[in-house]
């Protein structure tokens, strides 16, 4: 088994959270968008959301159409790191993707992704993995780390 990168291990996660490029992100909630999000000049706001609930045996049963997804996972991106959050290729085989933006250095919490489902559908256990975290290194430690509305979320 190949060692960790050790500053993934000094940021928490523990060696059954990595995958081979990055964190194991994992599905712990899908939501259903309402109503409308904004993005202004100034500001903004996202649609509210109604969580799903798994079936009795943990799993989401989704028609196609698209979820806000909640990872499982508290992320802590270094100042001279950024992440980003990449599908698993067995979603992408299932008819189905997430999107996701830049995590940026100085990050930490719960993120959030769009999950797009398409063909007939998909079936998602709680708790499975969905995505892989991969971090980049920046040349440099970043001018302005990540202080924004989202920063420690959930």
């Amino acid at each position: 088994m190949a060692v960790p990168p050790q500053y993934l291990l000094n940021l928490g996660y523990s060696a059954e959270q990595l995958d081979c490029a990055g964190v194991k992100l994992t599905l712990c909630e899908v939501l259903v968008p309402r109503g409308m999000g904004v993005i202004d000049l100034d500001g903004k706001v996202v649609p509210s959301y109604v969580a799903l609930e798994p079936d009795s045996q943990g799993f989401y049963n989704l028609s196609p159409g698209a979820y806000v997804v909640r990872y499982c996972e508290y992320v802590k991106v270094p100042e001279d790191h950024l992440a980003v959050a990449l599908p698993r290729s067995t979603l992408l085989r299932s008819c189905a993707t997430l999107y996701t933006a830049v995590w940026d250095p100085g990050y930490e919490g719960r993120g959030y992704g769009l999950l797009s489902v398409y063909c007939s559908g998909i079936r998602v256990r709680r708790e499975a993995q969905v995505a892989q975290l991969v971090y980049i290194k920046m040349l440099e430690s970043s001018l302005r780390p990540y202080r924004g509305t989202y920063l420690g979320e959930r």
